[in-house]
């Protein structure tokens, strides 16, 4: 069996504005109440919505993103990354499938997603995740 391992940090329940954070200092940074954020609209059917929070600069040769991905019922979103992607699972539920296999997850639940791999999202109700991926944010 395959073991995957990889780290995902939440701070604080993360004010509502999103910054990016220069690899080359040192000093924390904190986005207060992330979770409340007012999210961006994301695909086609306007129950998908992502807005990154924060983001590294200063090694573009090892970009980092983070954010929020919510999901509402209604179409699903499929989508192709282009990137290394981790999801937690912070709120509600959600289904995911990569095409030969399907799963519902729900709070507390983390997803890994490969570079290449097509995800198809969907729920019953609503999801929200924190995601972190291998990508700088204009590389959505």
């Amino acid at each position: 069996m395959k073991k995957f391992h990889f780290c995902l940090f939440i701070a604080v329940p993360v004010l509502a504005a999103s910054y990016s954070v220069n690899a080359e200092d040192p000093k924390m940074k904190i986005v207060k109440n992330a979770q409340e954020m007012e999210l961006d609209s994301f695909g086609e059917g306007g129950n998908a919505f992502l807005t990154d929070v924060v983001t590294s600069t200063g090694d573009p040769g090892a970009p980092v993103t983070c954010g929020l991905f919510k999901m509402e019922k209604g179409e699903s979103l499929k989508y192709t990354y282009t990137y290394n992607e981790a999801k937690i699972l912070l709120e509600g539920e959600m289904t995911v499938s990569d095409g030969s296999s399907t799963q519902k997850v729900k709070a507390g639940d983390a997803l890994y997603f490969p570079k290449g791999a097509t995800i198809t999202f969907t729920s019953d109700s609503s999801g929200l995740g924190w995601y972190c991926g291998a990508r700088k944010t204009e590389d959505l």
